[in-house]
């Protein structure tokens, strides 16, 4: 009787569970156990303005121009800014000319959907972002069984699934414009394989309305494109002149739609976070030459892409390991090229440089994982296809050992610890919902909020960009009234010095750290349109003053109010035994210091950015 735990039986049983169908059906159910951590989540950020305007809060100026186009609220209109501005949607050195605006009719249609289906249940909503999902999944089952049918589709589809650069899209509730656009997209992608590999001539016109389809789902379809584009260039067979012919139907609809985009007035300006690459191209093309090598990293090595944002000088360090991680797989594949077969190695040389392409897109806003939902359609092509045939030749002598070490990495990085990915992005993300909701509660016990409407709000610290941005637009989107100003005064993490030098005037001095010194505080005003030393901004009720900078940027500023500092009408908050308390106002020339203490709850979850 033989053993069962012997390596023949071994490798029978993980060849049962790669075969397909079953492999689907696994690739499904660890896709669902992934994304549990997701309904843990709420809402997040940029949700809130969205809820709010689905559910029809009255807002101090118009965020939408209907339920169809939720995503075109900063419209690059100075008087649009202003009066959100005073009421604390925006920052104070908001740019007045900001725009922000994207064409996302689809994935609105699905949101506004949400709302008017089960209200305010966000696990409902979670559900639904589930399904397309899921959905997403099956489809690029479709694409692998087209492309890599055997252990390397099998092994790849489930790296897709369990892929930890998906939580964000999947949890975050605004983020699922990159599942809605990405789904329909794929679809065209398939059929255009259909009509190529095997002459289905009605294949072509429904690639192309797939393809449509996804681009009204958002702009991530694009990235989608780039695989049509490099299939044909090497990936199909035939001649160049048919090759060339067969791309040009999506070329053409890609050009269209961004011909479209920008006379409908879509697009950025005045932001750091996204740069336009039709409008600011030397801008974007120095973004992106850190933005993708700093993907790369999270999507061939599965680190962490945010790790790159942790400090201003990991610009280096971001392109050094992207490229680093490009030769180790590089390199992987090209020990094992001789072991492919034909068909694989035409396969992988279009999905890595579909991979490879569709980062340029995304690369116009700044990095992060969830931007990695199209690039790991190949990007786990490659990586399923390195770990199979290493694998597979691991017992012969040489260099090989080395090879099995780097691939133990890698699986160790994209199996065994995407999981815990997943748990963490649900953990992070669910506790700053949890803290914003402490904070709320917090203001509703110690602030009169009967009275607050006739009031005007000024926040000098606040622990995180989140907090900082979000508090007032979701108190507005759960149902409550704004003041009649809302002033964050701060995004700066560091200890402050708040000098009285007047009657109605604060003067406020970082200790270590300068004013707009992180992407979170150039979101809304970007590095070429910074503010300088003796620059004023004016509000109604208040005027903001640069008051010193140096080399390394803004020092000092004056916070000059129209009423006296102790007037009942004017409400001066900081950040202080985990909430927001009221200021001890100094005496004339006297310092108070505002020093950030602990926050509510676990630190590293209210960090979180927006």
């Amino acid at each position: 009787m033989e053993n069962p735990d012997t390596p023949v039986e071994k490798a029978s049983l993980a060849s049962r569970l790669l075969a397909w169908p079953r492999v689907l059906w696994l690739a499904l159910g660890a896709a669902v156990l992934v994304s549990l951590p997701a309904f843990q989540v709420g809402l997040f950020g940029d949700d809130f303005i969205y809820l709010g305007i689905v559910a029809g809060r009255e807002a101090p100026a118009p965020l939408a121009n209907s339920t169809f186009d939720l995503y075109r609220f900063i419209v690059g209109d100075p008087d649009i800014a202003r009066p959100l501005v005073q009421k604390g949607v925006f920052p104070w050195w908001t740019l007045p000319e900001l725009k922000l605006a994207f064409w996302r009719p689809l994935t609105s249609v699905t949101m506004a959907a949400d709302y008017a289906l089960f209200g305010e249940n966000t696990t409902a909503y979670h559900v639904h972002s589930l399904l397309w999902y899921l959905a997403l999944v099956a489809v690029f089952a479709l694409l692998m069984r087209r492309t890599l049918a055997g252990a390397v589709g099998a092994l790849a589809l489930v790296l897709f699934a369990i892929d930890d650069s998906h939580a964000v899209p999947l949890a975050w509730w605004c983020n699922r414009n990159a599942m809605v656009s990405t789904l329909p997209a794929l679809v065209g992608l398939w059929l255009h394989m259909e009509w190529r590999e095997h002459g289905r001539g009605w294949a072509a016109p429904l690639s192309l309305l797939a393809l449509a389809v996804g681009l009204t789902g958002g702009e991530t379809a694009l990235g989608v494109f780039a695989y049509v584009l490099a299939y044909e260039l090497l990936g199909a067979k035939g001649p160049w002149r048919q090759r060339l012919l067969a791309v040009a139907p999506a070329a053409v609809l890609a050009l269209a739609y961004l011909a479209l985009y920008k006379k409908l007035g879509y697009g950025s300006f005045g932001s750091d976070l996204y740069v336009d690459p039709v409008a600011q191209p030397v801008a974007w093309l120095k973004a992106a030459s850190v933005r993708i090598p700093a993907m790369l990293w999270g999507l061939l090595l599965s680190i962490p892409t945010e790790l790159t944002l942790m400090g201003p000088d990991m610009d280096l360090l971001a392109v050094a390991v992207g490229l680093g991680g490009f030769a180790l797989v590089g390199g992987m594949l090209r020990a094992v090229w001789p072991h492919l077969s034909e068909d694989e190695r035409r396969h992988s040389r279009w999905l890595l440089a579909g991979a490879l392409l569709s980062m340029v897109p995304v690369s116009s806003t700044i990095q992060g994982d969830r931007l990695l939902l199209v690039p790991s359609l190949g990007g786990t092509a490659i990586i399923a296809m390195v770990l199979t045939h290493v694998w597979r030749n691991r017992a012969r002598s040489g260099g090989w050992r080395v090879l099995a070490g780097a691939a133990g990495v890698l699986a160790l990085t994209h199996i065994l610890l995407a999981p815990v990915a997943w748990l963490n992005a649900g953990r992070t993300m669910g506790g700053i919902g949890a803290n914003m909701a402490r904070v709320h509660k917090q203001l509703e016990q110690d602030l009169d909020v009967a009275a607050l409407p006739g009031q005007r709000v000024a926040v000098l610290t606040m622990p995180s960009p989140n907090l900082s941005l979000y508090t007032s637009i979701a108190w507005w989107a759960k149902g409550h009234r704004l003041p009649r100003s809302w002033w964050t005064l701060s995004y700066a993490f560091d200890i402050q010095r708040a000098t009285r030098i007047g009657p109605n005037t604060l003067e406020v001095e970082l200790t270590r750290e300068r004013f707009f010194d992180t992407i979170y505080e150039r979101v809304h005003r970007g590095g070429a349109f910074a503010l300088k030393q003796g620059d004023e901004v004016k509000l109604d009720g208040l005027t903001v003053k640069v008051v010193e900078a140096d080399a390394r940027g803004i020092k000092r500023l004056s916070y000059t109010f129209d009423v006296p500092l102790e007037d009942p009408s004017l409400l001066l908050l900081h950040w202080r035994d985990r909430g927001l308390r009221r200021l001890a106002i100094p005496e004339m020339n006297a310092t108070a210091v505002l020093d950030y203490g602990t926050l509510p709850g676990a630190a590293s979850a209210a960090s979180g950015t927006p």
